[in-house]
């Protein structure tokens, strides 16, 4: 029944829909609703990638954007470009904004071309994150337009067709010397090679073509132990952390699963984690937490064991931590947004029981470990590790 609802909407309204509910449950000002809508958007995007079949290399792109950005940001160091209006440094390029425009223009360009109007609304929602980025005084225009410039030319050029990457792989091997001669090579290849190389090219996509996809959905417990954080003025401090999985925003995950046979697949999976350090002031802190997420974002492989009722499985998973950073000294400046601040590895053991031939309810236990070093507005870095423990439940959809 489910699935029938879900196939009689449309993908443009399930994007206006998703869009709205990232900010409905939100604290009402302008920056909480940049920063929600500047993760909603991409977020979004990816899932329409996945269901093209293009996921992992919307992915590629994502992740080459944030390096390129978050280099920039880190290399510029003290030039005054770079220096945020509020204080601090690494405010150039706008991270929400480029991230914001990344997710808007995929979306435009992939997921609802044929709606003006909601192509409109997606449009407005990336720049309203680069106005509360102004608003807020985390960034000044110029570092804002730069932002959106990055995330727009990010995902456009980077993507498959673009003849200007054509024209950038073209170029690559005339540099490395060997490039005329290998489309010499290739010119002068013999049409049985070319048969074969187009057979086996076949054959590849043929095995991509019977893949079997699962988009994946969760909530559940989460919790995290105690851990030692580093501060540049107040030293090193042992702090309790709590989950509060249920508190708003709550705990829940994303994930997409290309499943390659009956036995492995691989994917990729965005996990809403959080924590609150349970007596701030007690470590000289008004505000310690990533409540709006750990935001653990993950390249997985996984194996499973068809044949009964339920389907165990196990997975592991490698990735980086995009934290919502909300530190605040007593006394000092807060340090609020998202920061990428280190590398983040996940642990799966759980089992599914098929509902029909679609749709799957899972339950399973998650291990997470993340490396932060959050860069403060006050300045120098705080620095952490977390563990998370989480049961979850949640629903698949497999095509």
């Amino acid at each position: 029944m489910l699935g029938t609802m879900l196939r009689g909407v449309g993908r443009v309204q399930l994007v206006l829909a998703a869009l709205a509910l990232a900010v409905l449950f939100c604290e009402p000002t302008a920056r909480r609703y940049g920063d929600r809508i500047q993760v909603a958007l991409p977020l979004i995007a990816w899932g329409c990638a996945a269901l093209n079949r293009s996921g992992p290399e919307y992915f590629a792109r994502f992740v080459t954007m944030m390096t390129v950005l978050h280099g920039t940001k880190h290399g510029l160091g003290d030039a005054p470009i770079n220096r945020r209006p509020s204080g601090g440094t690494e405010g150039f390029p706008s991270g929400h904004t480029a991230a914001a425009a990344f997710g808007a223009s995929a979306l435009v360009h992939d997921c609802i071309a044929a709606s003006p109007g909601a192509k409109a609304v997606v449009v407005i929602a990336a720049a309203y994150v680069g106005g509360s980025r102004i608003e807020a005084g985390a960034h000044n225009i110029w570092q804002v337009l730069a932002g959106g410039l990055l995330g727009w030319g990010a995902d456009r050029v980077l993507r498959r067709d673009h003849r200007l990457r054509a024209r950038i792989a073209a170029r690559a091997l005339v540099l490395r010397g060997h490039g005329l001669r290998v489309l010499r090579r290739i010119r002068a290849a013999s049409l049985r090679g070319l048969a074969a190389a187009v057979a086996m090219a076949a054959a590849l996509w043929a095995g991509t073509a019977r893949a079997e996809i699962e988009l994946s959905l969760y909530g559940g417990v989460q919790t995290a132990p105690h851990s030692t954080i580093r501060h540049p003025t107040l030293g090193n401090d042992f702090v309790q952390w709590q989950g509060d999985s249920f508190a708003m925003p709550p705990y829940y995950g994303l994930r997409a699963t290309w499943w390659r046979n009956a036995r492995f697949g691989y994917g990729v999976e965005f996990n809403h984690a959080k924590v609150y350090a349970r007596d701030p002031l007690s470590h000289g802190y008004e505000k310690l937490e990533f409540t709006d997420g750990l935001n653990l974002v993950t390249l997985n492989v996984w194996r499973r064991w068809q044949g009964g009722r339920l389907t165990p499985y196990v997975g592991a998973g490698l990735g980086i931590a995009v934290p919502h950073v909300e530190v605040e000294p007593v006394g000092q400046v807060l340090t609020y947004g998202y920061q990428v601040t280190g590398p983040a590895l996940q642990l799966v053991a759980g089992a599914s029981l098929p509902l029909n031939g679609n749709w799957a309810l899972f339950g399973e236990w998650k291990g997470t470990w993340s490396r932060h070093k959050a860069d403060l507005d006050s300045g120098g870095t705080l620095s952490t590790e977390i563990i998370t423990n989480a049961l979850n439940i949640g629903v698949s959809y497999r095509f």
